[in-house]
């Protein structure tokens, strides 16, 4: 948990930045975690909002269950509602001078040659999918969950960012920053909050939950059925015997039987060996 002294004067974690998909953010994340950059420990006043909240600043912060630290972030502006533009949201400031929409098809504004779906960042696919031009500052947000160990609680980070179209082309990103890009991200760490992918490191949407403890010492498990042991070798990709092959070589007890394992009916016996004796497909 981050905390720090009223008076200290809280500046963005880095002042001039474009984070364009979640490896970017866990970069930002690790360099706060190897100290290398500084969080935000608490809520900006007005004096640091109207200094700080800018184009191109970027803060980092922790959120909190307790008074002490941060619940949520305040920047006293006024915005649209979020949109998903994968892994990140945004947030389109409400001008009250702001002009009238422009259809879709006057928009010449792109950031890289090609198709408009080939987009190089989050904020790119935000301005093409938008229904008008934002004029003022856009917000971007992400979450994730910080994995510091495997018994230690997961804690929730914020990255926040601001930024004009008219300016992002000119922000800095990454990979031309020389502290962030030298920063190595370790697997498993950081696991985003907030994505709907299934299949990059920001696809989890809850709290990811620890490994689950072994069974303690001097316990025995319930022996598995054929049923459970298929429905498990499917999951798993375990190479079991077939299903004739299970039933042949599993004991079945009758009635008014006076032993623990009962020779089968004849009937029965005679089925088994018929399944027995066909080619398996």
């Amino acid at each position: 948990m981050f905390y720090a002294p009223a008076q200290d004067v809280q500046r963005p974690t880095h002042p001039r930045l474009h984070v364009r998909d979640a490896r970017d953010a866990h970069i930002v994340f690790e360099a706060v975690r190897q100290g290398r950059l500084k969080p935000v420990l608490r809520r900006l006043n007005e004096l640091e909002r109207s200094t700080y909240i800018v184009s191109g600043s970027l803060f980092v912060w922790e959120e909190s269950d307790d008074e002490m630290g941060l619940k949520r972030w305040t920047d006293g502006r006024v915005w649209s509602q979020s949109r998903m533009r994968e892994p990140y949201l945004f947030y389109d400031e409400k001008l009250g001078d702001e002009p009238p929409s422009e259809p879709k098809s006057k928009c010449t504004y792109r950031f890289v040659e090609g198709p408009s779906r080939t987009w190089t960042s989050s904020a790119q696919s935000h301005y093409e999918r938008s229904d008008h031009h934002p004029m003022g500052l856009v917000k971007q947000a992400y979450s994730a969950w910080v994995l510091t160990s495997v018994n230690a609680k997961p804690r929730k980070w914020h990255l926040t960012a601001y930024f004009t179209y008219a300016d992002l082309p000119n922000i800095p990103t990454v990979d031309k920053d020389p502290l962030l890009c030298a920063i190595s991200v370790p697997p498993g760490v950081y696991k985003s909050g907030k994505a709907r992918s299934r299949n990059s490191d920001a696809s989890t949407t809850a709290m990811p939950t620890p490994p689950s403890s072994p069974a303690p010492v001097g316990t025995h498990s319930r022996p598995s059925s054929p049923l459970q042991s298929s429905s498990r070798g499917k999951k798993d990709g375990v190479v079991l015997p077939s299903l004739h092959s299970a039933i042949a070589n599993t004991p079945m007890n009758f009635p008014g039987s006076h032993h623990r394992t009962n020779p089968r009916m004849a009937e029965d016996q005679r089925m088994i060996q018929m399944l027995n004796s066909r080619p398996i497909l």
